[in-house]
């Protein structure tokens, strides 16, 4: 049996490269030659991510590979062998297993196939201990291997309770605890006489049975398949029918249209950001009033919003929620364009609507974060793009993520479903083509695919006499900016109604135009003359406009000697604090008192500060300023696979001409401590031999001949010559497995 190193040596640059396309973690950092990789590829942490991404069928294949351990299927005596004839490439592509030097059949990995570090079958079995839920074999259990045929004759004259343990031992694992003086406890004692088990005293616990079913009964009993449960059926062929896209289309402008009413309600709102993060429940349930939205659906348009860069903390002194500046070029492009903006963010976030804790979480925190809900969101959306109907989703994913699937995965999925039915991606359980394009990436596509199916926006509104302006389909972004300002929106739908009143005309003044230029704006927009009540109602609210003025003010200066607040007037050196008069003896400023204070003593005057009661008190106290953010670590690069192909063969060339060359043994690269760990590990895994290059405490390097039997706390342990040695890890220069 070689080694997974020399099979990695052994693989073509194309190969090679493609196992590091599959396993990027093996690329950080960087590997310096082949050897090092192979170390790497066999760690726990390392392999135990390469299999939690095999779908079901590939890790049947390694979970054979395993119990297989090595050897022939002849080997087990005429019973079904768990290695399949027909073996998928991925676990060998990715290296969980690798085949042997001769194989007879024509698609590797077959007889022969070793897995690596998961599960190992002379190593503790952390990532499985027992894989596809396998016992162990009839021999390891001290009981005769029973004949095929006996087996299904056995079990139809077996009692019904002696037949129900039976199965549940098959499909629900191969180790059961039953009370000894219960009725399973005479069912599981039956099929210990017949030889179907082995029953013995539990060893914790005298008072119950322990009953383990041999791997050569499981697997006959599952028809000779390590898999306990049929494949899943191919999807149907043919895509989404006109009817999703149709649908979709009408979701897609509610949904942009009410996002867009919900930033209008918000700027006007600035809701506060709490010290913990997030949005205060009172401001979400403020605003869910204003939109009449329920609370949940409002949580996911805000997070849509941030998602998307509409919407972020303004980090004031005062934080609150404003939006951005992309707001605007988000609301002049089309409405596909829109749609997109919000789709393909929400497909790579890391944010949820799930409730993950006790409580639901708050709108715009981070309790909204849950990191493995981005490969989970993208396998659901590549299940939904290959034509499996919303209900079938979480079985699909069974399927191809088995070890990824989360402990609630019915509620996880529908989670994530119900994000793409509000979103439109879903319709009634079945992806559109423009989400469809949006999955597999094609972004201007899908805009494209999505306008085919929007009606053409207005430009155009009929402003009738009860005040009210319709909008006879989705209106087109100058429109929406008119009305937005001018109108409040009371109903939306194929045609939007909206509403003039004194507070929205009073909105559009206060946004710089006078009635006038409102009437003319007005005027333009509307295929019919503007009624006369209107024209009333704006030319109203703009005499009004404006009669009482208010500001802000931070800080106030009075003195009796006006002459003294004269000359500080005509001060350059306090140009920047903008002081003006409101009163002989008062000048304001825009400044805070702190700084004012500060800046009248720096020119020699001598103010002192007064508080609300009129009392002088002493000067304010010390500014203090935030500390500078924290810089996050650089995040390290990959190189191009082929790239770093071709330095880790010459890396391994470099190795073998330096490498240590005695007439005794093999040559002896120079490894790193994980690659001398890893290879110890599998010659004490196969019980062989290995030479091994040790540094004594001058740093001369000798070699010794060592059968390593265990290699644990940075150290391994094993004979030489009959003898019990243990050495460093740290000490060994190289090591190699004895020819």
């Amino acid at each position: 049996m070689r080694s997974l190193a020399e099979d990695i040596r052994s693989r073509s640059e194309e190969e090679l490269a493609e196992l590091l396309r599959r396993r990027p973690d093996l690329t950080r950092p960087a590997p310096a030659d082949l050897t090092a990789l192979a170390a790497r590829a066999a760690t726990v942490a390392s392999t135990t991510r390469a299999v939690d991404h095999l779908d079901a069928t590939h890790l049947a294949v390694l979970e054979a590979a395993a119990l297989l351990d090595g050897s022939p299927r002849a080997a087990l005596d005429g019973w079904p062998s768990p290695c399949p004839r027909d073996w998928p490439s991925s676990p060998v592509s990715t290296g969980p297993v690798w085949p042997s030097r001769s194989s007879p059949c024509a698609t590797p990995p077959c007889c022969g196939a070793r897995p690596t570090g998961w599960p190992h079958p002379h190593r503790p079995r952390r990532a499985r201990p027992r894989p596809a839920g396998l016992g162990p074999r009839a021999t390891d259990l001290r009981l005769p291997l029973v004949d095929p045929d006996d087996v299904d004759r056995l079990r139809e004259e077996a009692p019904p309770a002696a037949r129900t343990v039976l199965d549940r031992l098959v499909d629900g694992g191969p180790v059961a605890t039953v009370s000894s003086d219960s009725q399973a406890a005479t069912a599981a004692r039956w099929l210990g006489e017949h030889g179907l088990a082995a029953v013995r005293e539990d060893a914790d616990d005298t008072a119950r049975l322990r009953v383990t079913l041999p791997r050569e009964v499981a697997l006959h009993l599952r028809g000779g398949t390590t898999r306990r449960r049929p494949d899943l059926a191919p999807p149907a062929e043919g895509g989404p029918s006109p009817d999703v896209d149709t649908q979709t289309a009408a979701v897609v402008l509610d949904l942009v249209a009410l996002l867009d009413e919900v930033l209008e309600h918000l700027e006007s709102t600035r809701p506060r950001v709490l010290r913990s993060g997030g949005m205060a429940v009172v401001d979400l349930r403020a605003l869910a009033r204003q939109t009449q939205l329920d609370p949940d659906d409002l949580r996911f348009l805000l997070d849509l919003a941030l998602g998307a860069r509409l919407l972020a903390d303004d980090e004031g002194a005062e934080p609150t929620w404003r939006l951005t500046t992309l707001v605007e070029t988000w609301r002049e492009a089309s409405t596909a364009q829109r749609w997109v903006d919000l789709v393909v963010p929400w497909t790579t976030s890391l944010r949820t609507t799930l409730q993950i804790g006790e409580s639901a979480p708050r709108a715009l925190s981070d309790d909204m974060v849950w990191p493995p809900i981005r490969g989970l969101r993208a396998d659901v959306l590549d299940v939904l793009a290959q034509g499996v109907p919303a209900a079938e989703v979480t079985t699909a994913l069974r399927e191809r993520r088995p070890r990824r699937m989360p402990q609630d995965a019915e509620g996880v999925v529908g989670s994530v479903l119900t994000e793409a039915e509000r979103l439109g991606v879903t319709v009634q359980g079945r992806i559109g083509t423009a989400a469809t394009a949006v999955v597999r990436g094609a972004s201007p596509e899908a805009v494209e695919i999505l306008q085919g199916d929007l009606p053409e926006p207005v430009d155009h509104a009929l402003v009738q006499a009860d005040l009210t302006a319709v909008v006879p389909g989705p209106p087109s972004p100058s429109l929406a900016t008119t009305l937005r300002r001018s109108a409040t929106l009371e109903s939306r739908g194929g045609a939007s109604i909206y509403r003039f009143s004194d507070a929205s005309v009073r909105q559009a003044l206060d946004a710089g135009l006078d009635g006038e230029q409102l009437l003319a704006e007005l005027a333009a927009i509307s295929r019919t003359p503007l009624p006369q009540g209107l024209e009333y109602l704006v030319r109203d609210v703009a005499r009004r406009h404006g009669q009482l003025r208010a500001g802000s003010v931070g800080s106030y200066l009075r003195s009796d000697d006006e002459a003294h607040l004269d000359r500080l007037l005509a001060l350059r050196d306090l140009s920047h604090l903008q002081l003006r008069r409101l009163a002989p003896t008062v000048l304001v400023s825009p400044a805070s008192a702190p700084v004012l204070l500060e800046s009248l003593r720096e020119v020699g005057a001598s103010p002192v500060r007064e508080s609300s009661g009129g009392v002088v008190t002493a000067a304010g106290a010390v500014r203090r300023v935030s500390p500078p953010r924290e810089v996050p670590p650089p995040v390290t690069v990959a190189a191009d696979p082929p790239a770093l192909v071709a330095a880790m063969r010459r890396g391994e060339q470099a190795a073998q001409a330096r490498a240590l060359v005695s007439p005794t043994g093999p040559p002896l690269p120079p490894m790193d401590p994980a690659g001398v760990a890893g290879v110890l590990r599998e010659a004490a895994a196969d019980r062989v031999h290995v030479w091994l290059g040790v540094a004594d405490a001058i740093g001369d390097v000798r070699r010794v001949l060592l059968l390593p039997e265990a290699v644990e706390g940075g150290r391994v342990r094993g004979s030489v010559e009959d003898e019990q040695r243990t050495y460093s890890i740290h000490r060994i220069t190289g090591v190699a497995v004895a020819g």
